[in-house]
């Protein structure tokens, strides 16, 4: 069986892809709340939660705003985030 992937977002060359360093988010559950939220938001085409890795991969229209918006998301859900910044070192943590 395959599976196809449909992005919500019609134009895919105008996607970002920002990565989420996460603490807390340990089990299936917590994957599905801060996916399901977090596609929620505007400007927001996908979120993937690897619990293994500690990080969300979230797919979004370039706005930062839409990341400030989901690290408060995911601090009200219970986690900690922080903003990967392109370095590959944390950046601004959600958890203050």
């Amino acid at each position: 069986m395959q599976v196809y992937y449909i992005s919500r977002m019609k134009d895919k060359l105008d996607v970002k892809t920002a990565i989420l360093d996460l603490e807390g988010a340990d089990c299936a559950s917590c994957a599905y709340a801060i996916e399901h939220t977090g596609r929620k938001v505007a400007g927001v085409s996908d979120v993937y939660v690897d619990i293994n890795a500690h990080e969300a991969r979230v797919e979004y229209a370039g706005n930062r705003a839409a990341l400030e918006r989901i690290t408060q998301i995911i601090r009200s859900l219970g986690y900690d985030a922080t903003i990967r910044d392109d370095s590959g070192s944390s950046g601004e943590s959600a958890q203050q």
